[in-house]
């Protein structure tokens, strides 16, 4: 269990296998890809699926909630879209596209533990200049540059990323 999901100023967190992280981040992309309507919607997703292991490293895909890019103005706004995102995941919005059947008993774990520490997070304890940071990273450095337009994957239908798609990564 090397990759953890934390709320540090909470002290939460939890832990999950690489596959499981990868499961919870491509069930997370596909309902968060069909809920996405507006600019940022559609960059929380993608810094999400940037924490892909296919690229991080096998252990290194854990973040903590309050390094998400939120917008200190909007917090409330994006808090209650990534909570709308978990409750779709665990509605199994968008399963029917992957090749597998995730393991639903330990994939509604992680997403209800992920539902509690984002419902808990308060604005004070967010990075104020994450956004900024995570932005300014595909400016500097063109490979970290997530693509125009929003693309989605043909066959997943989740929104493509710096490296591709989440679920075809998934080998």
């Amino acid at each position: 269990m090397g990759n953890y999901i934390f709320n540090r100023s909470n002290n939460l967190d939890f832990g999950m296998s690489n596959g499981g992280l990868t499961v919870f981040l491509t069930v997370l992309g596909l309902s968060g890809t069909l809920s996405a309507n507006t600019k940022k919607e559609k960059e929380l997703i993608l810094w999400l699926m940037e924490h892909d292991i296919e690229v991080r490293g096998l252990g290194n895909g854990g973040f903590d909630v309050e390094d998400i890019p939120w917008d200190v103005i909007n917090f409330e706004i994006e808090k209650e879209f990534l909570v709308n995102v978990i409750q779709g995941a665990k509605q199994k919005i968008g399963w029917d596209t992957l090749d597998y059947v995730p393991n639903e008993e330990l994939i509604m774990s992680y997403l209800g533990s992920f539902m509690e520490m984002i419902r808990i997070l308060a604005p004070e304890n967010i990075k104020k200049d994450e956004y900024k940071e995570w932005i300014n990273l595909g400016i500097r450095d063109k490979r970290f540059k997530n693509p125009e337009g929003y693309p989605k994957c043909e066959k997943h239908g989740i929104l493509l990323y710096w490296n591709g798609c989440i679920a075809c990564n998934d080998k």
